[in-house]
């Protein structure tokens, strides 16, 4: 199995990143720290020192409200070095909740002690025998078994096609059903782009219902709002960024460390 098909499985099973997202996952608020403007092409294009100062910004209000949530001092500290140590909080969260020991272990080392933990729970949980397998071998008939029956719902034909074509046609169904909820046209669009039109959809929609004015705003500002001033009216309302999201198709882009 090659790498980059690897990391695909192991982000299927973790439900945590842009290409595949929490396609069958629960996801939480984190799923909103993402990147309007970015575009297909500038996707894996390197980044200058200002073009990724200029990023961590445009993610501010999140990554504040995350360090308080997840109780670091952010006095005296920039904003990436409070974003570096929100990512390494969060895993070791996680790692905790996994019931995985962290002494002594580099963050490496957690993070695919995670991945192996919830690859393992995810398998018992579809019944699928896991003693005598390869964490990939597993990992990638996780993946399968969840593919067809998410394809097997979504009346997709599984016959004749790997596990990557098959992918690629359960997100094409599922980004069309969420697309269509929020009315958003997918016609000549590439995938990325009813991404962000979807996030902007629900991010006018959640500032509908919570009374905030938006004209003259741009989406980020209006997020931005939302975590400063209303996370806890839209996490009583289960709305987006906070919205519930088991079971059900959600489109993330940053959750690298979940």
């Amino acid at each position: 199995m090659n790498r980059q098909l690897f990391l695909l499985l192991a982000a299927f099973v973790l439900g945590s990143t842009w290409q595949i997202s929490t396609v069958f996952g629960n996801a939480g608020e984190e799923e909103a720290w993402f990147d309007f403007f970015k575009k297909d092409t500038e996707k894996d294009a390197p980044k200058t020192d200002e073009e990724n100062e200029k990023g961590v910004h445009k993610h501010e209000a999140w990554i504040k409200y995350k360090a308080e949530e997840l109780g670091i001092d952010t006095k005296g500290k920039d904003l990436k070095t409070l974003a570096k140590e929100v990512r390494e909080q969060k895993l070791l969260v996680k790692a905790e909740e996994l019931g995985i020991e962290t002494k002594g272990k580099d963050l490496k080392a957690i993070a695919k002690e995670i991945h192996q933990t919830k690859v393992l729970q995810e398998a018992k949980e579809l019944g699928i025998e896991a003693e005598g397998k390869e964490p990939e071998a597993l990992a990638k008939e996780v993946l399968d078994t969840k593919l067809q029956k998410k394809a097997e719902e979504l009346g997709i034909k599984t016959e004749g096609k790997d596990t990557e074509a098959l992918l690629k046609e359960v997100k094409q169904a599922l980004i069309e059903q969420e697309a269509k909820t929020y009315g958003v046209d997918t016609n000549g669009k590439q995938y990325h782009e009813i991404v962000m039109e979807i996030h902007e959809a629900k991010i006018y929609d959640s500032a509908d219902k919570l009374g905030i004015e938006t004209e003259g705003k741009e989406p980020n500002e209006i997020l931005n709002e939302i975590f400063e001033d209303y996370a806890e009216d839209a996490k009583q309302l289960k709305i987006f960024p906070f919205e519930e999201n088991k079971g059900k198709f959600y489109i993330g882009h940053h959750g690298k460390d979940d």
